[in-house]
């Protein structure tokens, strides 16, 4: 049992809690690990409730050999007591890098935004890990961020109609245009160089001496309800 996106390694590097002692193989070739006694009894008590990763550091030995003792002694994880016992150890890890410290309303350290920079650094962003590890949750996380942004959005144009206090700072246009003339104004300015009226009237299009006017377009825009101007008015 390992955590979540971590890859499990192969042999610890630091030393061992209760190093387990080898032997030669039974059938010759290179020496083996092997439980007996009373290290065999810790190992069986203690196997159920950790995870791999702890296991292997306490006892110095593999994951392959870990998982040779299991179908040997014929062990299996209490998933429940794993989990617990893997929160906790998140739990210390929250409470030692200031994490909490930052949720109760103190600036995290200095190591912590670091760390933080580090990470954004080498490309790692939490929403594309969601993504790719499971796109079922992304997938109902977007949709509840959109009916949410909806929902903001419609109470902001509300707010704008009836002239009350705005909650957030969302541009909320009082005549906003329909998704055919907005089409269509976007067009004119991408492909014969009309531009946007300066002083930000969504209904206005303007052109000048470099604007490569089109009687069909400007007839379609004013059928959209655009206005179609020189620049200079």
């Amino acid at each position: 049992m390992s955590f979540r996106n971590t890859k499990t390694p192969l042999k610890p590097t630091t030393a061992a809690k209760w190093q387990v002692p080898m032997r030669p193989h039974h059938k010759g070739g290179k020496d083996q690990y092997y439980l007996e006694g009373e290290l065999k009894e810790r190992f069986c008590k203690l196997f159920p409730k950790n995870s791999n990763r702890r296991l292997m550091k306490w006892f110095g030995i593999s994951f392959s050999t870990l998982q040779r003792f299991k179908r040997e002694f014929g062990l299996e994880k209490d998933m429940q007591a794993v989990r617990k016992q893997q929160a906790k150890d998140i739990k210390k890890i929250c409470e030692r890098n200031g994490y909490y410290a930052s949720l109760r309303g103190k600036a995290p350290s200095e190591a912590c935004m670091e760390a933080t920079r580090q990470l954004r650094a080498s490309g790692f962003h939490p929403m594309k890990q969601l993504k790719a590890n499971n796109p079922r949750k992304y997938k109902r996380l977007m949709r509840k961020k959109s009916e949410q942004r909806k929902e903001l959005w419609r109470k902001e144009q509300l707010r704008a109609f009836y002239g009350l206090e705005r909650k957030t700072n969302l541009r909320i246009p009082s005549s906003p245009l329909s998704h055919s003339a907005s089409s269509h104004k976007h067009a004119m300015i991408k492909c014969c160089n009309y531009f946007a009226d300066p002083l930000g009237d969504p209904h206005i299009i303007c052109y000048d001496s470099e604007t490569q006017r089109s009687a069909r377009r400007e007839a379609t825009a004013a059928k959209h309800g655009l206005k179609v101007v020189e620049a200079d008015e």
